[in-house]
């Protein structure tokens, strides 16, 4: 009998070390039913090449129910925004606003004209003019708003230009690791100190009726001054999107290939705006013409007269600020549906509250040392970005879990957070999965995909009526990502599924 229960245990163990693409053990809670869920789940088809961390835990007790290669170092996709949304609600606070200003320097003569520029300063607000926050921007009302703010002073002429200031993030606007097929598309944009419209423009495609027809360009919008294509997209037989949009930081040439399904007579692809604070000082120079206060120069931004010698530090004035919405709202938008421009932004407001920096890379190293202050154990964890588009980020199911237990437990936020992730069955990347389980309205979970990887973590409560949290990511496997998708759906429903005998 003794043998026979020790080769079970060698091949459970067999399988773990199979699983584990690093080669090294680690430390395994085998006692739940859930473990043999998760053995199963490495035998799936598409796992032979695959690497697993899973960690479940009481949130009341703290005690581990599960685990399976909870300290691997793997890449976590989307669900790093969980790690960036709790350490800004955690140094900022649910209610804080961010600040855009607009400012003059010179002097106003009596017949009206402004001897000196008009600056639109930027305070790191990605949600500037954002059709996801309409309540609040009524896009493109604070536009207006800011020109009348203007030609109230009297204004009726600029003998100078519109202004763009970024300076208050760094001018490297993609993190450093990001991929070249992706920071030119609008889901790849990065942090700039002025953002506007979501960093985002679209192009309307048309393709012809066969599958390698020609595409053409039909139109931008909005419109961007100076902006010109490269066009290589091909119609296809597919229905699917697989066009990509090339290009750096403030290149305004862009190139696309790809295809697009054929016979497509209005085919929208989203980019990245290559300038964004050029782009909001042209809207506001736009907005101005409209009332009859007209620049003798053309918009710029502190960027660019640096550049060429032109900028000068001189004493501004402020005539209006206009504020974000709170950041339980932009933190709500992050995490529902996943947008990675939020968090990129957030990150490096993190380096400037935490150590008076203002890039990417400054925002990772001050949110892994705050959450070391707060108890975790960081040795592992590398974060490239705020919204983990980029592969090059690797944590572990330990860390992402002890952040949910921590926010679960001690923070005062809890409530933004939570409210922040999807519902399974019912909202945001959850919408479609676990309908009609004991997952379905029980999982609130942030999930996250890239390039063969997957991954979910938030909490669950179990049919025993435990509270739990959890944490489950998948890097490598060969299956396509719909099989994946339906693998780790069925563990969420077996994690809601558990009796747990409480211990007296």
């Amino acid at each position: 009998m003794k043998n026979k229960i020790f080769n079970g245990i060698s091949v459970i163990f067999l399988l773990f070390f199979a699983s584990c693409g690093s080669g090294n053990a680690q430390k395994m809670s085998t006692s739940s039913p859930m473990f043999d869920k998760i053995v199963e789940f490495t035998k799936q088809k598409g796992m032979k090449n695959a690497s697993v961390g899973f960690l479940l835990i009481d949130t009341k007790t703290g005690k581990e129910i599960t685990s399976f290669n909870p300290d691997m170092s793997l890449s976590p996709a989307s669900t790093m925004k969980l790690f960036t949304t709790a350490t800004a609600l955690e140094v900022f606070g649910a209610d804080h606003q961010f600040e855009t200003k607009i400012q003059y320097d010179g002097t106003i003569d009596k017949s009206g004209v402004l001897h000196g520029n008009i600056y639109i300063k930027g305070g790191g607000d990605p949600t500037l003019g954002s059709k996801r926050f309409e309540a609040n921007y009524k896009n493109p009302y604070f536009l207006t708003q800011w020109a009348d703010k203007i030609k109230a002073l009297g204004i009726n002429k600029i003998d100078g230009a519109i202004v763009g200031d970024a300076q208050y993030f760094s001018t490297n606007i993609i993190p450093r690791l990001r991929a070249w097929e992706d920071m030119a598309n609008y889901y790849g944009a990065g942090a700039c100190g002025l953002s506007i419209f979501d960093d985002m423009f679209e192009i309307s495609l048309k393709s012809g009726v066969k599958a390698g027809d020609t595409t053409y360009v039909q139109s931008v919008e909005p419109e961007i001054p100076g902006l010109t294509f490269v066009n290589y997209v091909k119609a296809s037989d597919s229905s699917a999107d697989e066009a990509f949009i090339f290009g750096a930081p403030y290149d305004f040439e862009r190139e696309i290939r790809g295809t697009i399904p054929k016979a497509s007579s209005n085919f929208i692809i989203k980019g990245a705006l290559p300038d964004p604070a050029l782009f909001a000082a042209q809207k506001l120079e736009e907005y101005l013409k409209i009332i009859n206060v007209v620049a003798s120069k053309s918009a710029t931004t502190v960027r660019n007269m640096s550049l060429n010698g032109t900028y000068k530090h001189t004493q501004r004035t402020d005539i209006h600020t206009t504020y974000s919405p709170k950041l339980s709202e932009i933190i709500f938008t992050t995490n529902k549906i996943s947008f990675n421009l939020y968090p990129e932004h957030l990150l490096n407001h993190i380096a400037i509250k935490l150590l008076g920096e203002n890039d990417s890379e400054s925002g990772a190293e001050a949110a892994k040392y705050f959450w070391s202050q707060k108890g975790m154990d960081i040795e592992g964890m590398f974060v490239r970005d705020g919204s983990g588009l980029t592969r090059y980020n690797f944590i572990t199911a330990r860390q992402l879990t002890f952040i949910l237990s921590y926010m679960k437990n001690k923070s005062k936020y809890y409530d933004a957070f939570n409210n922040s992730l999807p519902v399974a069955g019912k909202s945001g990347t959850l919408r479609g999965m676990c309908k009609n389980t004991k997952a379905e309205d029980n999982v609130r979970a942030k999930s996250g995909s890239i390039s063969k990887v997957r991954a979910y973590s938030g909490y669950v409560t179990a049919a025993s009526g435990e509270e739990m949290a959890f944490t489950i990511l998948v890097n490598n496997y060969t299956c396509r990502d719909a099989e994946m998708r339906d693998y780790l759906e069925k563990l969420m429903v077996n994690m809601a599924e558990l009796q747990l005998q409480t211990e007296k």
